[in-house]
């Protein structure tokens, strides 16, 4: 049936029906104690569950966490050991180089010390072959002129023609005065 506007008859029982139909549409009924307890029971039951999944949440949340965490414990970890060997190996390279470079250094001091050595070695040499050069020709000159100053010394044809000379009389000197 429809609802006519048009219509002036209408009882009132039935707009009021109509208008209770419409306040009271989409509303439930007032509820019994016991559905009440029912209704609170399911609540709590209700909230039990989202407590236990929210902790079963929170612990998967800290599981998840937790191996994050050690996962990237376990990555830093390894980087850490991959920058220490790093590390070690650029360490011991720098300790190689500078043990090399101490050895060049070594073998340059040395190389050093021993052209200084035979340099003063040399010199010495060369020292002592001009001081026998100007030795021997200090020596020659020294006997030229003590050549050239001494006296002669007698030539056994000399002393010869002495002796003879004195025994024959012209100067005669007895053995005995000669000591003398």
């Amino acid at each position: 049936m429809a609802f006519d506007y048009e219509q002036p008859d209408v009882p009132a029982t039935t707009v009021a029906d109509v208008v209770a139909d419409i306040v009271s549409h989409g509303t439930a009924p007032p509820l019994t104690d016991e559905e009440r307890e029912q209704r609170w029971l399911a609540n709590e039951a209700w909230r039990e569950q989202c407590r236990q999944r929210d902790e079963q949440r929170r612990l998967e949340h800290q599981q998840e966490l937790a191996a994050k965490a050690e996962q990237e414990q376990a990555e830093w970890l390894l980087e850490h050991r991959k920058q220490e060997a790093i590390r070690q190996r650029e360490r011991q390279e720098q300790l190689t180089r500078d043990l090399h470079q101490r050895e060049l250094r070594d073998m340059r001091f040395q190389l050093t010390a021993a052209k200084s050595w035979q340099r003063s070695v040399d010199d010495a040499a060369n020292r002592a072959v001009r001081q026998q050069y100007r030795q021997s020709i200090v020596g020659e000159l020294d006997a030229m002129i003590a050549a050239q100053f001494a006296t002669p010394e007698p030539t056994p044809d000399f002393a010869t023609r002495y002796r003879q000379n004195q025994r024959s009389g012209w100067y005669y000197v007895t053995p005995e005065d000669a000591d003398e």
